[in-house]
């Protein structure tokens, strides 16, 4: 009997990561053994992802790696599942008849089930989640793994509709769990090791079971005994208000990090994009959190490119970031995505400008990101020791309330998981450097 070693790999965000984490623990419950390696598996899953063309792309690169494991054991399964899934069906089959199995966002949890019913006569299983989506927010079971840190959805799906996105077709209308289970899961994750909590979903601000709202939220899952830090991602500009900024300020567990997408510093290209709120309206806001919070570090999404997009356009672009002062930015070149609303537009922004203005914002996010680090130089961080560093084995690594990676030696045994204070020295736009204080 072939024995039951599963890889799966991940594409895409961080609700792609805690979909993973539970199919995860769903499969080492049915008895099944997680690998490293894809060619010491019997099953190979791709949790996949159809943000952008990009993450398709790359998927199929990994599809095309692995076929010669199904033909020195044409026993080994191959699996689909997630956005692509949900997005292509049967288009995957066609294109890649290795696959054995693609499974839609909402019906991945089926798929231990899939594979003990054995063999249906079916060479390929499909299965596409409906127009409803179903309740599965509702039904997640805890982690079992043990994480220093680990995500929490809060949400699934969404209702906002930005005119480029395709995740509301693929994820679903939104839909919020239940707040007593999110505590459940949040008790079960500080009691298994975790120090921090990441609570997540397409837009946490919208959370409401009809009970709480997303502030309340909060505040409950930072008074659980034993969680040091909490953090939540993303947040909508439209949905952001003094509320959670009061939350921001007042609660100690929760980290002084704002992930808060503009997308555009146009007006013109927010419309398009049907992001509802002005470059006005978002800077206020901002501002206004600032005040609330010392030491807020914000980080932001920018697509550069999308249709209609000019130079002035984008040039408004580069001075709201410049306004802003983002500690970070996640950056993109446009690509329409089929269903969208933005599908119907005239892509007008041709290829070689888009990356020439990606290279222009990258360039000048990474000189603001190195001038807000150099003015941490001197200061003491509070940092979460996550591990050593991948490149430089006798310094440890970890995150900064602020949300900054910080790398630092210490004359320690073991600092994994530990609150350490570390005073910053140097910099680079990515990365703070320090030494050990306590």
């Amino acid at each position: 009997m072939e024995a039951k070693r599963f890889y799966i790999r991940t594409f895409g965000c961080q609700m792609n990561e805690y979909d993973s984490r539970l199919l995860t623990d769903l499969l080492i419950s049915s008895g099944w053994t997680p690998v490293d390696k894809s060619e010491e598996a019997s099953l190979v899953l791709f949790n996949t992802c159809s943000v952008r063309q990009k993450a398709e792309t790359r998927v199929y690169g990994h599809l095309s790696g692995v076929a010669h494991l199904k033909r020195l054991n044409p026993e080994v399964r191959i699996a689909v599942v997630g956005c692509m899934a949900q997005r292509l069906g049967e288009e995957l089959i066609r294109r890649f008849p290795l696959v054995d199995l693609v499974l839609g966002t909402e019906e991945i949890f089926s798929l231990p089930e899939i594979i003990e019913s054995g063999d249906s006569g079916e060479r390929v299983k499909l299965r596409l989640s409906g127009r409803d989506f179903g309740d599965l927010a509702t039904k997640l079971a805890p982690f079992g793994a043990k994480a220093l840190a680990s995500f929490v959805a809060i949400t699934r799906g969404c209702d906002k509709f930005c005119s480029y996105c395709i995740v509301p077709y693929l994820r679903g209308p939104l839909r919020c769990r239940p707040h007593p289970q999110i505590l459940e899961e949040v008790e079960a994750l500080v009691t298994r090791g975790a120090k921090q909590i990441t609570l997540i979903g397409q837009n946490v601000n919208s959370y409401s079971d009809g009970k709480i709202d997303f502030p309340d939220l909060l505040e409950r899952v930072c008074s659980l005994p034993g969680l040091q830090r909490v953090r939540f991602t993303t947040s909508h500009p439209g949905d952001f208000g003094d509320r959670l900024v009061d939350r921001m300020a007042d609660l100690p567990q929760l980290c002084e990090h704002l992930h808060l997408p503009l997308q555009s510093g146009s007006n013109q290209i927010l419309g398009r994009m049907n992001r509802n709120y002005t470059v006005e309206e978002y800077v206020q806001k901002v501002e206004g959190a600032r005040e609330r919070i010392p030491g807020l570090g914000i980080t932001t999404d920018l697509i550069v490119g999308f249709p209609g997009e000019r130079e002035t356009d984008f040039e408004r672009t580069l001075e709201a970031v410049e306004r802003v002062g983002f500690d970070a930015s996640f950056t993109f070149r446009y690509s329409p995505r089929a269903g969208t609303m933005a599908a119907g537009f005239d892509d007008d922004v041709p290829e070689e400008v888009k990356i020439e203005r990606l290279s222009r914002l990258i360039a000048l996010q990474r000189k603001i990101s190195e001038m807000k680090n150099r003015e941490l130089a001197g200061t003491v961080q509070e940092v979460l020791v996550e591990g050593h560093s991948r490149r430089q084995q006798d310094r440890w690594r970890g995150k900064s309330r602020g949300g900054k990676t910080v790398l630092f030696s210490a004359d320690r045994e073991s600092l994994l998981g530990k609150l350490c204070r570390v005073r910053i020295t140097s910099c680079s736009s990515k990365t703070l450097f320090g030494e050990f204080v306590s």
